[in-house]
């Protein structure tokens, strides 16, 4: 007989009773963890189920740049507050460093929430529910859901990002009712005026540059980092900003250039190239601008005088 050969016919002899109890036992253990399985989908307060399709980051952001327009009330620290209808698509986007836009939900309704990134991996966690996300670029994440709790929900990225990630705060508003807009500071907020649309062809005049350049500073979430009141908490102000005198670093060496309508365009397409003293940890992310666009946004900061 050899080791390494079972006796000649095994197969054949009947199965003890110990091994009959095993087997009994881990066939119940089966079903027992088969049953958890389904009700902790159910009821176990999981991450809800998500569909994922492919997409482009350019693609996603013009999605979310209607729907902002679409739905738009107001601003909240430069970031655009919208309000959708029930049983529609919501779209968020993720970037280094901020959420866009800020949402306000009725409870007990039902909403369609696209998520992705513009620019790296984030982690999307809303809070204090315990929701998490892997949020990758190219991808749209669509979750069907329904919020059935009135309150306010912050927006956290988990997955670090860079130097502003501990900054990286949306917003989920669920109301009941009208009047809950006042306790999370939104009363005033009401339905935007539509969208400027530039006819094909039409020739601007300033005034109207400057109006379609503050749309664009918003619909960009370009106030998030670039205020218009002269504080730089996060990147440098645009009041004041144009035919200054700027100091900044060219590959790492130091040197000075004035701001003109060449400066801001470079600095939009190639944000790493000329970075501005004093904030070289908060490095602007590439910002994917229309000629056009880029345009609007040099005449709305040739507006913003001191």
């Amino acid at each position: 007989m050899s080791l390494l050969s079972p006796a000649e016919g095994w197969y054949y002899k009947k199965v003890s009773k110990d091994e009959k109890m095993w087997m009994i036992i881990a066939l119940i253990l089966c079903i027992m963890l088969f049953v958890w399985m389904v009700m902790w989908h159910v009821y176990g307060k999981q991450n809800p189920s998500s569909t994922t399709y492919k997409t482009s980051t350019i693609e996603f952001a013009e999605l979310t740049e209607a729907f902002i327009k679409k739905n738009m009330i107001g601003v909240d620290n430069g970031i655009p507050v919208v309000r959708p209808e029930p049983n529609s698509d919501v779209f968020v986007m993720g970037e280094m460093w901020r959420w866009s836009p800020v949402l306000i939900l009725e409870v007990n309704q039902f909403y369609k929430l696209h998520i992705s990134s513009k620019d790296v991996v984030h982690g999307l966690s809303i809070q204090p529910v315990n929701m998490n996300f892997q949020v990758y670029p190219s991808y749209d994440y669509l979750l069907e859901f329904k919020p059935t709790e009135p309150g306010e929900y912050k927006v956290l990225c988990n997955e670090f990002c860079g130097i502003g990630h501990a900054g990286m705060i949306g917003k989920i508003v669920v109301i009941e009712k009208e009047e809950d807009l006042k306790k999370y500071g939104y009363e005033n907020f009401k339905k935007a005026p539509a969208p400027i649309v530039v006819e094909e062809g039409k020739v601007l005049s300033e005034a109207e540059k400057v109006l379609m350049g503050e749309q664009v500073y918003t619909l960009k979430g370009c106030g998030a980092c670039h205020k218009t009141d002269g504080t730089s908490p996060i990147g440098p102000t645009w009041k004041g900003l144009y035919g200054k005198e700027e100091h900044v670093k060219v590959d790492g060496k130091p040197s000075t250039v004035v701001v003109d309508d060449a400066y801001i365009r470079e600095s939009i397409l190639d944000p790493s190239k000329k970075i501005t003293v004093g904030f070289e940890k908060t490095l602007m992310p590439t910002m994917p601008m229309k000629d056009d666009e880029i345009d609007y946004i040099i005449s709305f900061i040739k507006s913003l005088k001191d």
